[in-house]
């Protein structure tokens, strides 16, 4: 019987799997391969540009603008905004510290699709 991954362990995977991609492009850059970049989105973006992927949006951002993800299309992942850890919360309140204070350098996931990966939303009649 096969064993199902947790939601916890498949983002995990993800995690490591875009901290790899980062490394490989740092690399690229240090090569000349790609442009030195302040953030490592920065990288991933020039990274899926050269694959024709320029312009992202997410899920709901493109269903605002009138597309629908097509069937079967998996997310481009990029870093999300820093933001704080439970715990880190629970920390700074218990120190009477402000919230926005704690974030710490955990990035959570951003799923992204290009404008390749989607379709304008058919109007009814």
């Amino acid at each position: 019987m096969e064993e199902t991954k947790s939601k916890r362990e498949i983002a995990l995977e993800r995690r490591m799997a875009l901290k790899d991609l980062c490394q490989s492009l740092e690399l690229m850059v240090e090569l000349g391969q790609l442009m030195p970049s302040d953030t490592k989105n920065g990288l991933l973006r020039q990274y899926y540009a050269m694959a024709g992927h320029k312009e992202l949006h997410t899920f709901n951002e493109w269903k605002e603008l009138g597309y629908h993800v097509k069937k079967g299309e998996t997310a481009i992942l990029f870093w999300g905004k820093p933001k704080a850890t439970k715990e880190a919360k629970e920390a700074a309140k218990a120190a009477g510290q402000d919230e926005e204070k704690a974030k710490e350098d955990y990035f959570p996931l951003a799923y992204l699709f290009s404008q390749k990966q989607v379709s304008p939303i058919q109007e009814q009649a």
